[in-house]
């Protein structure tokens, strides 16, 4: 018998383009320092705290690279060592379904998406350039997030389910944020995998200072999902005589052989929830990685495997089986569905597209089914718990598409 995905699906990582007013629009007058666009040697730039922000070329993003254009390279699939403006090729005037929620839902209906979970681009390096300044990144980011409610609504239909961009820079402005977008709506939070830096030093996403924020994501059954983004690592490289900036597209052979800004920071972050007690404490929470990968996966459960097996007595239970329940992980297209089967289960695996990014699918529907690339020789047992939110409204369905898949939709259940 053939196997097939269902018909319908779930994307777990598309994204926006922000446009210039993301920021802006509803930044307190107070912090206008903080965020600015300026002519920087003819050509439009963001001004981060008085810092050209360099994570992406263009923040513009008009024009804007085509969807899946560097797919192959992301796959290790450059052998001829083309440089990656060149495998990009032509740039096209940004497409209205980037920026407009009823164009992106008449494009989701095209693509035969369900639902999509749509998610930042330029946001995603700006907590690393605010850092010294908590109070005005958090009245960025909660500009940033009446932006979300205002263009695309956090969860308004369920069809598109825009996560709130949070930071912990300051944990009791943490709190006031969290109660303002989960008051609006929000089913999703996102953050950056990286310990919480600041002007007072550094600490863990798990650190008691934050219990009360977390309390009340898990009593709100809010998905706490980390995006990949400018994570800080970049210090860690400058240490070996390595450039201190991330820049987008533009890693050295020692950071891509450390994966030093995709799998190594999600590796520290997920080791930090766990061994710091944070899902002891609060049972409740549910975590995702997205656009972070699978490859790290085996060798931190290693790790912890390990540290169980030397210093029982620190954990308050298995680290191993901790991570299992409490994490869900979006593979990349490229990676080894059957070994991250065996490792965390098919109901905790996620599907996401990275679509329009140019290092995602040209389209959701063009990668084969997971059992189709690999046929896992056995499953863990379904442990019953979904990592996506509850829709508060009945989902709207594109008519004619088959019948629905289960959030999980990776597990390859034949149809």
């Amino acid at each position: 018998m053939a196997t097939s995905f269902s018909s319908r699906l779930i994307d777990g990582d598309q994204h926006y383009y922000e446009p210039a007013d993301a920021f802006t629009r509803h930044l307190d007058q107070s912090y206008r320092h903080a965020i600015r666009w300026a002519d920087v040697d003819g050509r439009k730039k963001l001004l981060v705290n008085d810092r050209v922000f360099k994570m992406i070329p263009n923040p513009t993003f008009d024009p804007v690279a085509k969807p899946g254009a560097l797919a192959a390279y992301f796959q290790g699939k450059n052998q001829a060592g083309t440089d990656t403006a060149t495998l990009v090729g032509q740039l096209e005037p940004i497409r209205p379904e980037y920026r407009d929620r009823e164009q992106r839902v008449a494009r989701l209906n095209d693509q035969g998406v369900t639902a999509a979970f749509l998610l930042p681009t330029l946001a995603l390096g700006i907590e690393e350039l605010l850092g010294d300044d908590p109070v005005a990144a958090h009245a960025a980011f909660r500009a940033f997030n009446r932006w979300i409610e205002d263009d695309w609504g956090f969860n308004r239909d369920g069809r598109i389910v825009a996560p709130a961009v949070m930071t912990l820079l300051d944990a009791e402005e943490a709190e006031r944020d969290l109660a303002w977008v989960i008051e609006h709506g929000a089913r999703s939070i996102c953050f950056r995998p990286a310990p919480i830096s600041g002007p007072h030093g550094e600490g863990s996403p798990a650190d008691p200072l934050y219990d009360r924020f977390w309390a009340m994501a898990a009593d709100a059954e809010v998905l706490v999902a980390y995006h990949a983004a400018d994570s800080g690592y970049a210090g860690q490289a400058a240490a070996w005589g390595e450039r201190a900036h991330f820049q987008g597209y533009k890693d050295s052979p020692f950071t891509e052989i450390l994966s030093l800004h995709i799998e190594r920071p999600i590796f520290d972050t997920l080791a930090a929830l766990v061994a710091h007690g944070l899902f002891d404490r609060h049972p409740r929470l549910r975590v995702s990685t997205v656009e972070l990968g699978s490859g790290w996966v085996r060798e931190l459960l290693r790790r912890m495997a390990i540290s169980y097996g030397k210093i029982p007595q620190a954990f308050r239970r298995d680290p191993v089986e901790s991570f299992r329940e409490h994490v869900w992980v979006t593979p990349f297209q490229e990676d080894h569905l059957s070994e991250l089967v065996e490792l965390i289960g098919a109901d905790h695996i996620l599907f996401g597209s990275d679509w329009p990014h140019p290092e995602g699918m040209a389209e959701p529907r063009g990668c084969p089914s997971p059992t189709q690339r690999h046929r896992p020789r056995r499953r863990r047992a379904n442990r019953g718990r979904k990592p996506w939110p509850s829709s508060p409204a009945p989902m709207t369905v594109p008519p004619d598409k088959g019948r629905a898949v289960t959030p999980q939709l990776i597990d390859g259940r034949r149809s």
